[in-house]
């Protein structure tokens, strides 16, 4: 007789499981736990669902050996895990995902597959009906420990976020993100097919005006922004080409100091196997990338200037919250200085003189226009002011004034403490050109504003000071 080293127990470990799963789908199947919410009796449940008393009987107390079902005498129940989540009388009822989850990841062909060439194939993978089962399965800890986290990086709850969601499925954290911050806005960009599933979620909670659904690829279509928080939840499988391109292309739609929230599990060393190597294998061999290991995503993220901020595990939820800092850049005062020139020519040069919004009532020249906003900004303002802003002489002022003045968009006051001066004001015809020229900045120059809005107060006072220096030397160069 040879010595055994060492035991086969965790086989027949891995059997028991695979038996033990096998009858938990069944029991789902047969909807025996929506029953056992109270003590019921093995000759009502078979009633109940038109089964055999002794059998079930056999199967309730093959529950109660895996610990889904208690027993008290001839009666049994539910246990309070068993209710929360497999009762079809809760509301975070798991049933239908877990029967979903385990036909989508059987691995009962594994030895067909393992014969064959990998390829996608999308008909095994339908990520919309994922989309719509996984509800119940967001709210078992999910959302809640998402928004635990975003209340710590953001603890205002009136603040104005905007926020963009990278494969989002049903867009229940962007529902969720909404209804904590009432002032912000969400963007879910998803698959064609999974993004008509999120669209119906979001209309389903009412939340259409605040939660936008783009149909798209993440890889080739542009994100927009500046965003306060971008969230990648699994997607990094399906980045094509290289992974550091990609992330420079979040980085490029975050504002400085917003977060990148990776949702998922990577292998943390190099040679390590991915943690849902198992559960998704038979995706995997359908032709689903492999996740990116971890020390890939991590060099990725700092090349683009982005630092692991914090790591969170609660129960199934686990990611990571990178956030981008402020990249220190080696300027020169000629670099500034060549930047301006190069602005004030391109803006001396532009063949855009006139604007016209919509009618020849609403047609003028940038003088006249930029004007009406200085009366609209300022109301009050005397003519001599606008000179004084402006650095040009108060004939010039008063002859754009007349013009506004015969076309019934300003109107002139006598200021009571000089009777040599008068007071300027825009009419109802100048403020509806006022938000004219207004609504055509905010069309055409968001970006700039949104960059002003992403900078920190003591560089807006480095580039006002710079502004106000080089407004003063104008005079030089006319």
């Amino acid at each position: 007789m040879f010595e055994v080293e060492n035991s086969p127990k965790r086989y027949y470990k891995v059997m028991h499981n695979y038996q033990e799963a096998q009858l938990l789908f069944a029991a789902i199947r047969l909807n025996i736990f929506s029953y056992l919410d109270t003590p019921q009796t093995a000759q009502t449940v078979a009633e109940a669902i038109n089964c055999d008393k002794h059998q079930m009987e056999l199967m309730l107390l093959s529950l109660v050996s895996c610990g889904l079902v208690n027993k008290q005498e001839e009666y049994y129940r539910n246990t309070p895990e068993t209710r929360n989540y497999l009762s079809r009388n809760s509301n975070v009822f798991l049933g239908d995902t877990l029967l979903f989850r385990e036909k989508m990841t059987s691995l009962g062909q594994l030895e067909e597959k393992i014969k064959s060439v990998s390829s996608v194939n999308n008909e095994t993978y339908d990520f919309s009906e994922l989309a719509r089962l996984s509800i119940p399965e967001m709210y078992s800890g999910r959302v809640q420990a998402f928004i635990n986290e975003v209340n710590k990086l953001f603890p205002d709850n009136n603040e104005c976020l905007n926020i963009l969601d990278l494969g989002g499925g049903a867009g229940i954290l962007d529902v969720e993100l909404i209804k904590h911050f009432p002032n912000s806005k969400a963007t879910v960009m998803e698959t064609p097919d999974v993004s008509k599933v999120t669209k119906e979620i979001v209309e389903k909670y009412g939340v259409q005006q605040k939660v936008q659904v783009i149909s798209g690829d993440f890889n080739s279509d542009p994100l927009g922004g500046l965003y306060n928080m971008i969230i990648a939840s699994g997607v990094l499988n399906f980045v094509e080409g290289d992974l550091t391109d990609f992330i420079k292309k979040v980085s490029d739609s975050l504002e400085i100091g917003g977060y990148f929230f990776v949702i998922g599990q990577f292998a943390d060393e190099k040679d390590a196997v991915p943690a849902n190597m198992l559960s998704w294998l038979s995706g995997f061999m359908d032709g689903i990338p492999l996740p990116p290991k971890a020390q890939d995503i991590e060099t990725a993220l700092q090349t683009c200037g982005l630092t692991l901020a914090d790591r969170v595990r609660v129960a199934m939820f686990e990611g990571y919250i990178y956030r981008k800092e402020e990249k220190k850049e080696s300027v020169t005062s000629k670099d500034v200085i060549n930047s301006f020139i190069e602005l004030t020519e391109s803006i001396s040069n532009s063949k855009t003189n006139i604007l016209d919004f919509g009618s020849e009532d609403m047609t003028f020249h940038r003088g006249e226009i930029h004007m009406i906003k200085t009366i609209g900004d300022y109301p009050g303002i005397h003519s001599a002011e606008l000179a004084r802003k402006y650095g040009i002489t108060r004939p010039v002022v008063h002859k754009t004034l007349q013009k506004l003045s015969e076309r019934d968009l300003i109107v002139k006051k006598d200021d009571p403490e000089d009777k040599k001066r008068y007071l300027l004001y825009l009419t109802e015809k100048g403020n509806a050109a006022y938000r004219a020229h207004e609504k055509y900045h905010n069309d055409n120059d968001q970006s700039l504003f949104d960059y002003l809005n992403g900078t920190s107060s003591e560089n807006l006072a480095s580039i006002k000071g710079f502004l106000e220096h080089a407004i003063g030397l104008i005079q030089n160069h006319s």
